[in-house]
């Protein structure tokens, strides 16, 4: 861990693994350092929306899962306000999309385009299942929303779990299974992490 700007900086040998990995399967195509690209300016776009709003960037961590930032808010936000913060993210890779057609790097455009629009699957830790959460939440209350975003992650991890292992029967094609196994990581990460500030709460009590 160090400090830079006040802002803490965390990265994880899991983060490392998953660089290495996506570097190994780039090797001669070299798509890794536009995608790089696109992920970071989708990160600016979430803060910038979080800044907006009075956010104070506290924390990076880079993880296996991808870059998770804490932000500290003047006051709660409302799931409006939340929604408008997730989207930030693919809605910058969108404009960057459209900067790089119009200046003829179609590559960027394409990756952007796509980095946008995966997250936007409703699948934890993904944007997409932050808006569910958004969304959910004032009609079934906070709990009874997040179980439902955590059984519609698994349910869909689990189908892309099973189109990759076809894939890559039939084609020898191991990107959506690699993906879906990161996805898969990702919910049973989060899953977890629940459990265990549950476990802690009721210590406390």
């Amino acid at each position: 861990m160090w400090t830079r700007l006040n802002v803490r900086w965390r990265v994880s040998a899991g983060f490392w693994l998953v660089l290495g990995v996506l570097y190994y399967l780039d090797e001669g195509v070299g798509l890794l350092p536009w995608g790089l690209l696109a992920c970071v300016v989708h990160e600016l776009g979430h803060l910038a929306a979080a800044r907006w709003l009075g956010g104070r960037l506290e924390q990076v961590s880079l993880t296996a899962v991808g870059a998770e930032m804490s932000v500290a808010y003047p006051r709660a936000l409302s799931y409006g306000e939340d929604t408008l913060v997730a989207l930030a993210g693919p809605i910058s890779n969108v404009l960057l999309s459209g900067l790089a057609w119009a200046g003829q790097m179609h590559i960027l455009a394409a990756l952007s385009v796509g980095v946008g629009a995966f997250n936007l699957l409703p699948i934890v830790p993904l944007d997409g299942a932050r808006v569910l959460h958004d969304h959910l939440s004032p009609v079934l209350g906070p709990e009874r929303a997040e179980r439902w975003e955590m059984v519609i992650s698994a349910v869909l991890v689990g189908g892309l779990v099973g189109l990759g292992t076809i894939l890559m029967g039939e084609y020898a094609n191991l990107t959506l299974l690699l993906t879906s196994a990161w996805l898969l990581w990702g919910v049973v990460r989060r899953e977890t992490l629940g459990w265990w500030r549950e476990k802690k709460r009721k210590r406390r009590e």
